[in-house]
């Protein structure tokens, strides 16, 4: 009992500490320029991949198993400091957003849309639209983008023992019209998850990490990765399509809102299987997608590793 009383009040003083990081890194960040952030976070991305070689060799790792004799031991390794990079600017552009959303045209209307068409198409159709995102390129921008252009965007978040930070994370996205949708508790999520579809909205749900509970076994780079068949169950129980949509990056200040078409699938009688078929059929889109951007996909997570048995907490 101690011990979790201890345990909460360290996280408490961590929730404390990081919401009070990101207002003041919100209020700085209205006088750097995006050239600022992006040289600062390739300083930070060197820096990460030289001082933290548990982290190095994990990204190393993990490129070595998906990349096999494709690249070279000196390819990798560029490959990883580039990694870095990207891993950083991740954040700290969610950060510059939020101190340069408003005018919209000062950042955020600067993203360019592909395959909007797609996605109006979809929308036509009158049963929602599921957003299949991945820890790719810009991802925390893509809502934002979507919901000035007036799309009625939701997104589901893990929001853990970090509420505060996450409570003024949604604050600042709800400025722009998104609506979060907390993982937990699962009923609650599932419940509110499926009223967004039913009112035509987009739910965004980002699908490449590890599961450890309840992820089904499909191949991912050639490996077997427990994936999250989340985007799979909500399509084939609302009939709402599923849009691969990612946000790329084309340099270091240009990037593009990628809306790929519809996932094209035919249902069989076994649901179980059309789960395991569509969800396998979406983590081979994010796969491609990952080959055609290897840099900017978060390679430190353990996408291959083995779930938890039912005993392990």
């Amino acid at each position: 009992m101690k011990n979790v009383s201890s345990q909460n009040l360290k996280y408490g003083l961590v929730d404390h500490l990081a919401t009070g990081v990101l207002a003041f890194s919100v209020f700085l960040f209205r006088w750097v320029p995006l050239k600022g952030v992006v040289f600062f976070s390739k300083i930070v991305g060197i820096l990460t991949f030289y001082l933290y070689k548990k982290h190095r060799e994990r990204v190393i790792g993990n490129l070595s198993l998906a990349f096999g004799n494709e690249k070279d031991s000196k390819e990798i390794r560029r490959l990883t400091k580039e990694i870095f990079y990207h891993f950083t600017l991740t954040p700290l552009e969610t950060i510059y957003l939020i101190a340069n959303g408003i005018p919209f045209d000062r950042f955020i209307l600067k993203i360019k849309i592909e395959g909007k068409e797609h996605l109006d198409a979809a929308l036509a159709r009158g049963k929602g639209v599921i957003a299949l995102g991945a820890h790719l390129g810009s991802f925390t921008l893509l809502g934002t983008r979507l919901a000035v252009e007036g799309y009625p965007f939701n997104l589901i978040i893990n929001v853990g023992r970090l509420r505060k930070l996450w409570g003024r994370l949604a604050y600042y996205q709800g400025i722009v019209g998104q609506q979060t949708i907390p993982l937990k508790p699962v009923s609650a999520s599932i419940k509110k998850s499926l009223n967004c579809l039913h009112r035509n909205e987009i739910l965004y749900i980002i699908a490449d990490e590890q599961q450890r509970r309840g992820g089904l076994p499909v191949p991912f780079f050639g490996q077997v990765a427990y994936t999250p068949p989340g985007p799979a169950i909500f399509s084939l129980k609302t009939g709402a399509p599923i849009l691969p949509m990612f946000v790329l990056r084309d340099g270091e200040l240009n990037r593009t809102l990628v809306i790929k078409s519809p996932l094209q699938f035919e249902r069989a009688e076994d649901e179980r299987k059309d789960i395991e078929r569509l969800t396998n059929q979406f983590t081979k889109v994010i796969e491609e997608t990952v080959r055609q951007y290897p840099s900017q996909w978060a390679w430190l997570n353990r996408r291959w590793k083995l779930p938890r048995s039912k005993g392990e907490l």
